[in-house]
C-alpha cells in the first residue's frame, strides 16, 4: 500500500454485521465488521484498543518512532541524520519565515537529511500542510527561492495556485474572520449550541492552512505515518472507522523528517500552569512525570488515535514490546490533525487563563477554547485539561530535539525585537531562558526570574553573552543573524531533559539585514522606506491592528497581524531564505557533524 493513500470511510450509517468500506488509493476496499460504527462525532459510542508507552521506573521515556518494534520507522535510522530543525512560535511572522528557511534548507539538501521537524503555534501551520499533503512536490509546496536582487513588487506579488503553493495559501489565508464569524454565530444559540463556540479557533486555523490542500477536517479523522515496522499506517484504519475516526491522515517521511508539533497543559491551580505536551503522527502525550499536580501529568505516550480519549479498561502489557501496553478507550471528543495545530497556536486561551482579573477570565470563558480528555500513565486516571499554545513551555520548539538527544539543532526564531535592541535580553525572555540569564520584565513583575531561569535553563548561562555579541556583530554589519556554538547541555529534569552531553546548536534570529535590503530593486526599496517612514502606512495600521497590509513593521510585523498581502508573504519569506543561502558553510557544518555524530554512535566499540 503507498504511502501517500488518503483512506476515507465512507460516512453512511452501518447496519449491524455491515461492512464498512474504505478508499485506498482510489479503489474501495472490504475491511471488517462496524456494526457499532457511530458516524457523529457528538456521539462516540464505540472503544477501540490502543498502544500506550508510559515511562520507566527512572521517569524515562521511550520514543516509539525510533523505539517501538510496530511504531519504529527503519529510514529514521538509515537514511536520516541526527539533526532537528526547530522552527519557533510567532504566529503569521514564523509561518511566513518558517517557509523561507525550509525552502533554503530543501534547496541546501539539508531537509531530506534531517531526522526531525520540530514546531510551535504559527509554524505548526505551515509544518503539518508540508508533512501531511499528497497534491504537490516539495519543491512546489516550499516554492522558489528569489535572491535580493530579484525581488521586485511584481516578482513577489507572484505567489503561486492556492493549493500547491504555500505561499498562496499564506497569502490567502484570513482565520480572524472565520474565527470571529463562527464565535459570533454561537453567542446568542443554546447553551450546547454555545459550547462548541470552543473549537471555532480549531475550525478557521483548518481552513486557512489545511483545507486548500484537502486536510482540513476537524472531527472524524485521526492520524498516523508511513514507513513504520508494524505497518500503523495499514491497520490503524480499521480501529479508526469503530470510533468515528474514520479519515486516516498519513504523514509522508519521503524526503521529509519526522513532525513534532509543541503544545501545553494548562492547570490553573497550580503555580506553575503550562506543561509541556507533544504530539506527533503516530502518538502524543506528557513526556515529563509530574506526580504532584492535580491532576497527574505524563509521564509517557499514547498513539495518536488514543489522544482526546477516556479510558475503559486496564492496561495489559504488549508482547515483544517491553514497557508498552495497550489500553481500551473511547474517544470523547476530536482528535484530528486540524485539532493539532489549533491547540499549538491558541496564544490568546493561553494568555488570558494566566490572566487574573474577573474581566480577563470572563473573556477567556465566553471565547471557550480548547480542552481534551487527558489519562495520565501514573495511575491511569483520566481528567478533562485545558491544552493551549506551546509557545507557553517551548516557543523555540527545542525541548523536544533535547529530550532525544539531538546532537545537532537548527533553531529558526521568528524573534518580534531587534537585536541591537538595549530590552533585547529582557524582551527575548525564552532565549535567555534557556541559558538561565532572563533579567526579568517590570511589565510581567508575576514572573520571578530566578524561578523562570531554573525551569527553562539547558545551556550554560555563559553562552548567552557569547550569542548575543555574534548576533549583534552580524547586525551592525549587515550580514544575517547567524550563530553557531556547541555547548555542555544541563539537566533539566522539569522538562525531561538529561544533561552531561554536547550539542551544536546554530541560531537563526530574525532581524534586519541592510546589506539585503540594499540589494533589493528600486521599486521594493522604495516600498520600504515610504512605509516605514510615511505617516499613511502608519495610519492604515493604527486603524487596521489585525491586518498587515503594509511593510512598515518589516521584518518584525507584530504577532496579532493576521492577514498578509501577498508581497509580504514573499518578502518575509525570500528575507528568511537568504539568511541560510549565505550562510552555506555554516549549515553544511551542521550536516556534517550530525553525520559524523551518527558515525561515532554506529562506530564498534574497542571493548567489542
Amino acid at each position: 500500500m503507498g504511502c501517500g493513500a488518503s483512506r476515507t470511510v465512507e460516512q453512511k450509517p452501518t447496519q449491524v454485521g455491515a461492512t464498512a468500506t474504505i478508499a485506498v488509493e482510489g479503489k474501495p476496499t472490504a475491511i471488517h465488521d462496524t456494526s457499532q460504527v457511530s458516524t457523529d462525532v457528538k456521539n462516540y459510542v464505540c472503544t477501540t484498543l490502543v498502544k500506550a508507552w508510559p515511562a520507566n521506573a527512572n521517569g524515562d521515556v521511550c520514543f516509539p518512532e525510533v523505539d517501538d518494534p510496530e511504531f519504529a520507522i527503519p529510514a529514521l535510522a538509515s537514511d536520516k541524520l541526527p539533526l532537528a530543525i526547530c522552527i519557533s512560535g510567532g504566529g503569521f511572522r514564523a509561518a511566513t519565515l518558517g517557509l523561507g528557511w525550509l525552502r533554503a534548507l530543501q534547496i541546501l539538501g539539508v531537509l531530506k537529511k534531517a531526522k526531525y521537524l520540530c514546531t510551535c503555534s504559527g509554524s505548526s501551520w505551515l509544518s503539518s500542510a508540508l508533512c501531511f499533503q499528497r497534491l504537490v512536490s516539495t519543491e512546489e509546496f516550499l516554492g522558489p527561492y528569489l535572491s535580493p536582487e530579484e525581488c521586485s513588487l511584481e516578482a513577489l506579488n507572484e505567489v503561486g495556485q492556492k493549493g500547491h503553493s504555500a505561499a498562496a495559501v499564506l497569502a490567502d489565508a484570513e482565520p480572524l474572520r472565520d474565527y470571529f464569524k463562527d464565535w459570533a454565530g454561537g453567542v446568542l444559540k443554546s447553551k450546547e449550541e454555545a459550547a462548541k463556540q470552543a473549537r471555532s479557533w480549531t475550525k478557521a486555523i483548518a481552513a486557512s492552512f489545511l483545507q486548500p490542500y484537502g486536510l482540513g477536517d476537524t472531527d472524524t479523522s485521526t492520524v498516523t505515518c508511513c514507513g513504520t515496522k508494524g505497518g500503523v499506517e495499514t491497520t490503524v484504519s480499521e480501529r479508526a472507522s469503530d470510533v468515528g475516526r474514520g479519515r486516516v491522515l498519513i504523514a509522508n517521511l519521503d524526503g521529509l523528517p519526522f513532525p513534532i508539533i509543541v503544545q501545553v497543559i494548562m492547570l490553573a491551580t497550580e503555580k506553575v500552569k503550562s506543561f509541556p505536551l507533544e504530539w506527533t503522527p503516530l502518538y502524543s502525550g506528557c513526556p515529563v512525570l509530574y506526580t504532584e499536580t492535580k491532576p497527574k501529568l505524563g509521564a509517557g505516550w499514547v498513539e495518536a488515535l488514543g489522544v482526546n480519549a477516556e479510558l475503559v479498561g486496564k492496561p495489559e502489557a504488549v508482547d515483544g514490546c517491553p514497557g508498552a501496553v495497550r489500553v481500551r478507550v473511547r474517544p470523547a471528543g476530536p482528535a484530528s490533525l486540524s485539532e493539532a495545530i489549533g491547540i499549538s497556536s491558541a496564544y490568546i486561551a493561553s494568555q488570558l487563563e494566566l490572566c487574573k482579573s474577573k474581566t480577563d477570565k470572563a473573556v477567556h470563558r465566553a471565547l471557550g477554547f480548547n480542552t481534551a480528555q487527558y489519562f495520565n500513565l501514573q495511575d491511569w486516571s483520566s481528567s478533562n485539561v485545558e491544552v493551549a499554545d506551546g509557545g507557553g513551555v517551548d516557543y523555540y520548539s527545542i525541548y523536544p530535539a533535547l529530550r532525544r538527544k539531538v546532537p545537532s539543532i537548527i533553531v529558526c526564531s521568528a524573534s518580534r525585537t531587534e537585536i541591537n535592541d538595549p530590552n533585547f535580553s529582557m524582551y527575548m525572555l525564552e532565549l535567555a531562558g534557556l541559558f538561565g540569564c532572563w533579567p526579568g520584565n517590570p511589565k510581567d513583575a508575576d514572573v520571578i526570574p530566578e524561578e523562570y531561569n531554573k525551569l527553562q535553563q539547558v545551556f550554560p548561562s555563559e553562552g548567552f553573552s557569547e550569542l548575543c555579541q555574534a548576533l549583534q556583530d552580524s547586525a551592525q554589519a549587515g550580514l544575517a543573524p547567524v550563530h553557531v556554538n556547541e555547548y555542555e547541555v544541563i539537566e533539566n529534569s522539569a522538562l525531561g531533559v538529561r544533561g552531561g552531553w554536547r550539542v551544536r546548536v546554530m541560531w537563526v534570529m530574525n532581524d534586519r539585514q541592510s546589506a539585503w535590503e540594499a540589494a533589493l530593486p528600486e521599486d521594493t526599496r522604495e516600498q520600504l522606506d515610504y512605509d516605514r517612514n510615511g505617516l499613511m502606512a502608519k495610519v492604515d495600521e493604527a486603524l487596521n491592528p489585525l491586518n498587515a497590509d503594509t511593510l512598515r513593521e518589516f521584518p518584525h510585523v507584530s504577532t496579532f497581524a493576521m492577514n498578509y498581502k501577498p508581497h509580504l508573504v514573499n518578502l518575509m519569506a525570500n528575507h528568511a531564505a537568504h539568511m541560510l543561502m549565505t550562510s552555506k558553510s555554516a549549515v553544511h557544518g551542521m550536516v556534517a557533524a550530525a553525520a559524523a555524530a551518527m558515525a561515532e554512535e554506529t562506530e564498534p566499540s574497542a571493548d567489542a
